[in-house]
């Protein structure tokens, strides 16, 4: 029934569920895990396990997503409002951006090899569902973007972010493919993510998304 708070024990053995198999991604790989293995590690039983997940490929994803969203939430005590740019400039966007791209991607970086097993696990279709869910509500709710975007309610609009959203998380996808130095730095990436979103993003305000122009004679 809808409305009815959850039970407080199934939230703690999914969230054992969710750290145990965390810790573990961060040593071996997916198919190197069993399910006797998560539970023994979570405190609870083989049977709680099925209450959850219906087998260890989702739990790998839900691991990762809740993963991406303790990093993207460590954002939320700052104020969308005081996010967003006084200037309608790019540098400025720019420079609102950066700072939050560049923190995510020294987290999916320092966390790589989980962030690997997973994607290259039996749940990467999955993952990367969540993964643009997760992304596209972040925008509209608590980045600058969202409180600029024109309309964040209208499907149109959704429509945009989701798939600026998949563009972004295919970019990271690849990203983590690579050796992370060159033009695939951290550094370099940040860059390459933000001006995506920024001029992605909002394309419909060109003022924002464009470099002033000099008045005509």
């Amino acid at each position: 029934m809808t409305g009815q708070p959850a039970d407080p024990r199934a939230v703690r053995s999914r969230a054992a569920l969710v750290a145990a198999m965390t810790a573990l991604l961060d040593e071996v790989d997916l198919e190197q895990i069993s399910i006797t293995q998560v539970v023994r590690a979570a405190g609870v039983t083989r049977p709680t396990f099925y209450q959850h997940f219906t087998d260890l490929a989702q739990l790998a994803s839900d691991a990762a997503i809740a993963r991406l969203d303790a990093e993207f939430s460590r954002h939320d005590d700052v104020r969308v409002a005081d996010r967003v740019p006084q200037s309608s400039s790019l540098e400025a966007w720019l420079s609102a951006l950066e700072p939050i791209v560049h923190e995510l991607l020294e987290h999916l970086a320092e966390h790589g090899d989980f962030y690997r097993r997973v994607f290259n696990g039996p749940s990467t279709r999955q993952l990367i569902d969540a993964g643009v869910g997760l992304l596209a509500r972040r925008i509209l709710q608590h980045s600058p973007l969202g409180a600029a975007v024109a309309e964040p309610q209208a499907e149109e609009t959704r429509d945009k972010i989701a798939i600026i959203s998949g563009g972004i998380v295919w970019l990271i996808c690849t990203w983590l493919a690579t050796d992370l130095t060159g033009r695939d730095s951290i550094a370099a990436m940040t860059k390459r993510i933000s001006l995506q979103l920024v001029t992605l993003s909002l394309a419909g305000r060109a003022a924002t998304v464009r470099e002033p122009t000099s008045p005509t004679p």
